[in-house]
């Protein structure tokens, strides 16, 4: 397995990850569009990921095919924590390809970046329902950290 950052010549196969990770989250909140990823505004979302210079995006290929991505960025220090933190935005692992360490790896990368820019700490959303994912997270350290409550009027 190889990763490496991504170029805007790997777009095609990061949408087709970036589309089955919204297909996952839309099972935990039904209020999420179709296939947000398949409009031109997902297209160009991940598109300015990929080049944008503040961010990282790095794709996981196994025999020459993407098989997963992770990106984030430095959070803008604006005086709210003591020490930086690092963004987990997105990470997406094909289905056939899970359970090969293909997500700790590409976590472990994300964490060295996170280091050079001077984080502390790194931080993600999950849905507490989305059980390997939250699996995944605790492995590697991440802890519980907030809650988010949402409710329909």
């Amino acid at each position: 397995m190889i990763i490496r950052k991504a170029k805007k010549e790997d777009l095609n196969d990061i949408i087709i990850l970036a589309k089955q990770l919204w297909d996952t989250e839309k099972v935990f909140d039904s209020n999420l569009v179709d296939d947000y990823y398949g409009t031109k505004k997902g297209y160009e979302e991940l598109l300015k990921d990929i080049k944008s210079r503040k961010s990282i995006f790095l794709v996981a290929s196994y025999n020459e095919k993407i098989v997963g991505f992770v990106d984030g960025y430095p959070l803008k220090n604006d005086g709210v924590y003591k020490k930086n933190v690092f963004y987990l935005n997105r990470l997406s692992v094909l289905d056939k390809y899970r359970r090969f360490s293909i997500g700790t790896a590409l976590i472990d990368e994300i964490r060295k970046f996170a280091k050079e820019k001077d984080c502390a700490y790194i931080k993600i959303n999950a849905f507490i329902n989305n059980i390997p994912a939250v699996s995944l997270y605790k492995k590697k350290g991440f802890n519980d950290y907030s809650t988010f409550y949402m409710m329909e009027i």
